[in-house]
């Protein structure tokens, strides 16, 4: 029996406890890191007005009922549908009908003649019932025409504010009533209210009405005094019967609402020289509860929103700042290929916000989202020029935005012709032609200047002996000098550089450069160091659309241009590009040969004639004597 009291006594402590757990996650927070955990109300929200940065929040996104505060998207409705609210109506008699003896109720009374204004002023600081209605009433005639049914009315404006919070994104959020009256379906939460109070207080004249203390609405048919109002928020306005002030000078817009079931709540917005703050307070108990709690806890969380919300410079924050990008039509003669540094300028940018939400940046920067925009690199770039900028993302949907300025210059490609050098013989007309081919080699030295001085004109390259030039051609892919091409293809010369990695890549040029090394190409075959029929051989090379050469190049192709006298040797690695005797040389050295043999031959028969002639001599005496 003991030990069964025993269990009974610690399953009743349990069960104790449970509402206390409870109510610790439906704050989120502890008693120990939470500033307000002695604060009783179920549902708050504190925000700020222009990003949406979340300050403080206690179970808001869950369901709750907005009572009165329901007039807000009401209003907001009215001044968009409406196109003059100047405008004097005549109420019927379903306007003012259908409320019970604890509605709130501006006094309206049927065939009452009174502007949308003053209707629009009764709703939102007395919370006229009767005043929601009649506007509403308006809106759907306004919005679907005159012909509707009255009697349906209220229901197709009520179609209308859920369109409307469905299209701010409100997603958890159900109208039934346009004045906030209980109806178990009629919904919303504290985090959809500060999304429409922020689209609220956009608007001038809404601002201005919730923000009104006293109004006075002239007199009508009616009411021959016309109404005397004071606002419900009690941070606006302290009324006449009022034995205590809560009003709170920064507070410029707001709305209360009451139900049994929806408790005491307020919707308001107040703001310092700096910061706009929406604060959502749901669910305070009218049961047991004081009605200006309420306001004893807004002014509270204001205070302390406006204390730790604050302007915080982004240089505090440890970002990156300096972002490698690449120019865009660079010259292809560039160091870096065209990449250099851009730095972001975040002097004087700060972004606003909460420490506590600010907070999980200074600990890790690197969450901080970035977008980089570089549309404005492209070369010609100069050292300080803006070219793009950069998006830093403390909330989704606002961004502090810091210029990119390069730090460096980068030159464009029409920036890239190379000087040429001092010693370079640029000719002004074509050379004299010999009628003469003649192969190419490579030779461990120079040899005779007919061999080795080369000049370049017209994109074609020139040896010259003193009395004959011959100039590089390419034919049946070998290369060969001649006085008289084969080809009028041209000489282009591709100079080698090197970007930030070591990779050589190679630049078409106009001029050649002392010391520099190049590939020397024809319709896209490079002369090579390698023999085929007696000369040098052409081997593919692969050249990219913009005209550079990005592959197929390897050492038999470089050649290194040394000035030397009025043209330059030609060299790969330690071997001089020369000319060797060709077809035409051997035609010639063959004549003399047969001509040499030719020669021989007509000096042995005269010989051989001149031997016989002198052995017949020799014999004839003996002959004659012997006879």
């Amino acid at each position: 029996m003991k030990r069964f009291l025993y269990f009974f006594l610690c399953f009743v402590m349990l069960i104790s406890l449970l509402p206390a757990a409870s109510r610790a996650e439906t704050t989120g927070t502890t008693s120990r890191d939470d500033p307000f955990a002695d604060v009783t109300t179920p549902h708050l929200l504190l925000i700020e007005a222009e990003s949406g940065a979340v300050l403080y929040s206690r179970a808001a996104d869950e369901k709750a009922f907005p009572a009165s505060t329901t007039k807000v998207m009401t209003a907001l409705l009215c001044v968009e549908i409406l196109p003059d609210l100047n405008k004097v109506v005549t109420l019927g008699w379903r306007p003012v009908v259908g409320f019970g003896p604890s509605s709130s109720l501006m006094g309206l009374e049927a065939n009452e003649e009174i502007s949308l204004l003053d209707m629009l002023y009764g709703m939102l600081m007395r919370s006229g019932n009767d005043a929601a209605k009649a506007l509403a009433m308006e809106c759907a005639f306004e919005h679907y025409g005159e012909d509707i049914d009255p009697a349906k009315a209220v229901d197709m404006f009520v179609g209308l504010m859920n369109e409307r919070a469905a299209r701010l994104g409100m997603t958890h959020t159900h109208f039934t009533t346009v004045d906030g009256r209980h109806e178990e379906d009629h919904y919303t939460t504290a985090e959809d209210f500060g999304i429409l109070m922020r689209e609220v207080i956009k608007n001038r004249m809404l601002v201005q009405i919730m923000g009104t203390a006293t109004y006075r609405v002239q007199p009508t048919n009616m009411h021959p005094d016309g109404f005397y109002l004071e606002n419900s928020n009690k941070l606006i306005c302290k009324k006449e019967a009022d034995t205590e002030s809560y009003i709170y000078d920064k507070c410029f817009a707001g709305k209360t609402g009451e139900t049994n079931a929806a408790g005491y709540c307020l919707v308001s917005a107040a703001q310092n020289a700096e910061t706009r703050l929406i604060l959502i307070q749901f669910g305070d108990d009218n049961q047991t509860g004081s009605s200006v709690y309420r306001y004893q806890v807004a002014k509270r969380l204001y205070e302390w929103g406006f204390k730790n919300y604050r302007a915080f410079s982004l240089s505090e924050f440890g970002l990156q700042t300096e972002f490698e990008l690449h120019a865009e039509n660079c010259s292809p003669i560039d160091e870096q290929g065209g990449r250099f540094t851009a730095q972001a300028q975040i002097d004087g940018l700060s972004v606003t916000g909460a420490l506590s939400s600010l907070q999980k940046y200074f600990d890790d920067p690197s969450s901080i989202r970035m977008d980089l925009s570089t549309e404005y690199a492209i070369a010609p770039i100069r050292r300080g020029d803006v070219v793009g900028y950069v998006d830093y993302y403390f909330y989704e949907g606002s961004a502090v935005r810091a210029q990119l300025v390069s730090t460096r210059d980068v030159a464009s490609a029409s920036d890239s012709t190379p000087e040429p050098h001092e010693t370079a013989f640029i000719s002004t007309t074509p050379p004299p032609g010999s009628g003469k081919n003649s192969n190419l080699s490579i030779q461990r030295s120079a040899g005779a200047d007919q061999y080795f001085v080369w000049i370049y004109y017209d994109n074609t390259l020139y040896t010259m002996n003193s009395t004959e030039w011959h100039y590089l051609y390419l034919a049946d892919d070998v290369f060969r000098a001649a006085a008289a091409a084969d080809t009028e293809a041209k000489i282009v010369l591709y100079r080698r550089y090197f970007d930030s990695l070591s990779n050589a890549y190679y630049v078409p040029v106009d001029y050649i450069a002392d010391g520099q090394e190049y590939v020397i190409t024809v319709d896209g075959r490079a002369l090579t160091t390698d023999t085929r029929e007696g000369t040098l051989s052409g081997a593919a090379v692969d050249v990219s659309g913009d005209g550079i050469i990005t592959g197929g190049v390897d050492d038999s192709m470089i050649w290194r241009f040394t000035s030397h006298s009025n043209g330059y040797h030609i060299t790969n690695g330690s071997r001089y590009l020369c000319r060797s005797a060709g077809s035409g040389v051997l035609f010639w050295v063959l004549i003399v040969v047969l001509v040499l043999i030719a020669l021989i031959i007509i000096r042995l028969i005269a010989l051989r004639r001149n031997r016989r002639s002198r052995r017949g001599r020799r014999r004839s005496p003996y002959r004659s004597s012997w006879r």
